[in-house]
């Protein structure tokens, strides 16, 4: 069962057991970390928003092909400050990491399993008088490989991105100007 701490583990094994749910999400003002605790909670140094339900997380699907796997986050029960908060500052292909962990009488067990690693994709909102939730489309890193690359790989292109003491591209722009003839002596 992959690399889990053993105390989580044992807890898994329990007939019963509270398990709880970590997500942090990156916008473009600030990283919000949420948790199904209706309490805060404190795990890997941040201080999680207790919401007491997340709403809902598609199945995560593992496979063997090389290929974008992502997940559905369903946010609901949200203060409507911070429903506009997600609705205006949502940043497309910004962190998203989602934990499992276990709790016990208010204390969480063990540390909580990273199970989803990637980065937010589409938001959609879904407003009634009753309620508001947001459900994020949430994609492995694995999509930016299907993204072209806005990069050229120039000596103008090196020094613009903080290598202004690099030469290797000058290099490369010169091989554009040399004729080489291969099997003669």
């Amino acid at each position: 069962m992959r690399n889990l701490d053993p105390t989580f583990r044992a807890q898994l094994t329990q007939s019963v057991f509270s398990p709880v749910l970590f997500v942090m999400l990156t916008f473009r003002s600030q990283t919000m970390y949420l948790c199904s605790a209706p309490f805060n909670v404190a795990f890997s140094g941040q201080t999680f928003l207790g919401l007491g339900t997340l709403g809902g997380i598609s199945a995560t699907q593992e496979g063997t092909e090389v290929q974008a796997d992502g997940i559905s986050l369903t946010i609901s029960g949200l203060d409507p400050k911070i429903a506009t908060e997600c609705e205006s500052d949502i940043q497309p292909l910004a962190p998203a990491k989602c934990w499992l962990g276990c709790m016990s009488q208010g204390l969480l067990i063990g540390t909580p399993y990273l199970f989803f690693s990637g980065v937010v994709d589409t938001p959609t909102s879904n407003v009634t008088p009753q309620s508001m939730s947001i459900t994020l489309k949430l994609e492995s890193r694995m999509l930016l490989l299907n993204r072209p690359s806005s990069r050229r790989y120039t000596s103008a292109d090196q020094h613009a991105n903080g290598y202004a003491d690099d030469t290797a591209f000058g290099w490369v722009e010169s091989l554009n100007d040399i004729s080489l003839k291969w099997g003669e002596a």
